[in-house]
């Protein structure tokens, strides 16, 4: 692993730990294994079969925004999803999200920056979860905490920037393929003459629904079938512990939770998740500290194996190389 790297992993592994020990420095442990001890596992089976189920559409999204000539299979386009959010979860430098360009690379002969955009434009879908919760708010009797309404404004201005980013690329390629070889014209000479066709390419494939209307119609409903789903998941966590709660408000709380992770994260959002369920269900929604406590850290660490397990399910069907290069600290689009 590089330097570089190495640095941001051990910093955000120390945050991570500093934030894991304030929150049990003010969690009633006895009281939280107490609460998961009567989890009724019935409904957690099938909270993992919806939490799952998300992320299944969610690569099904992803399928549709990648390039001809490649098509990969609906399994197979499932497997590089998984692979590529195991690395996001474990390294928090956004790696999975380069191999999966780098799979569609190696398998379907793509140019890695033709493949590049469709991840791009798949991770601007999922920010636009941030209009539900602008929509809803209104309607709602949430009252939002100085947190909660810092955390918005950030996830707000997250939006604006992936979209317009998004909407000037299809608009003013020009302009912005002019800003971005700007701002690398300190480059060596021959390295700009590898980079910038590449920088081209990138940007003439962010317009991936030019004459495909059907395709943005088919992303926009995947896109909210799969927060649906995420808030089926949370919800029925809620059952298992016993807890009848309104599902709007799970659904908006754990929305909110989702996109927090825009915002870097430690690995693993290690005591990153057990915080932001504090300020949003205890904090913003009355939700009492232990219960919300108890919640968080079942779902934590189910999600975490649900994760590894299918993350690591991928790379041993696709191959381990890949997650060895990206922990060597080699350019995985070589």
């Amino acid at each position: 692993m590089t330097r570089k790297n190495r640095n941001s992993l051990i910093i955000g592994l120390i945050i991570g730990i500093l934030l894991l020990a304030a929150w049990l420095y003010y969690t009633p442990l006895d009281e939280i294994k107490s609460q998961i001890a009567k989890v009724n596992y019935n409904w957690v089976i099938i909270a993992s079969i919806a939490y799952l189920s998300a992320y299944f559409l969610r690569s099904l999204r992803w399928r549709l925004l990648i390039p001809a000539p490649a098509n990969p299979k609906i399994f197979k386009t499932w497997l590089y999803a998984m692979a590529g959010n195991l690395l996001n979860y474990l390294i928090p430098i956004r790696a999975g999200d380069f191999a999966r360009a780098w799979f569609i690379k190696r398998n379907y002969h793509l140019p890695y920056f033709k493949a590049l955009p469709s991840v791009f434009v798949d991770k601007v879908f999922d920010t636009i979860a941030i209009l539900f919760i602008i929509i809803v708010l209104p309607f709602t009797t949430i009252k939002l905490s100085t947190p909660m309404l810092i955390l918005l404004c950030l996830l707000t201005l997250i939006f604006i920037v992936a979209f317009a980013i998004l909407l000037a690329s299809v608009w003013k390629k020009e302009l912005v393929v002019k800003i971005i070889t700007s701002l690398i014209s300190w480059l060596p000479q021959k390295a700009k003459t590898k980079v910038n066709p590449a920088i081209e390419m990138f940007i003439s494939e962010l317009n991936l629904f030019e004459h495909h209307p059907l395709k943005l119609v088919l992303a926009l409903f995947l896109t909210a079938g799969g927060i649906l789903l995420d808030g089926i998941y949370f919800y029925l966590l809620f059952r298992a512990f016993g807890i009848l709660y309104p599902f709007t408000l799970v659904l908006f709380g754990y929305t909110l939770i989702n996109l927090s992770y825009a915002i870097p994260q430690p690995p693993a959002q290690l005591g990153s998740n057990e915080w932001m369920m504090i300020i949003i269900f205890s904090i913003g929604f009355g939700l009492t500290k232990t219960t919300a406590s108890a919640i968080m850290a079942f779902g934590h660490i189910l999600t975490a194996g649900l994760m590894s397990l299918w993350g690591i399910i991928a790379f041993a069907v696709l191959g381990p190389e890949l997650f060895f290069t990206v922990i060597k600290g080699d350019k995985i689009n070589d």
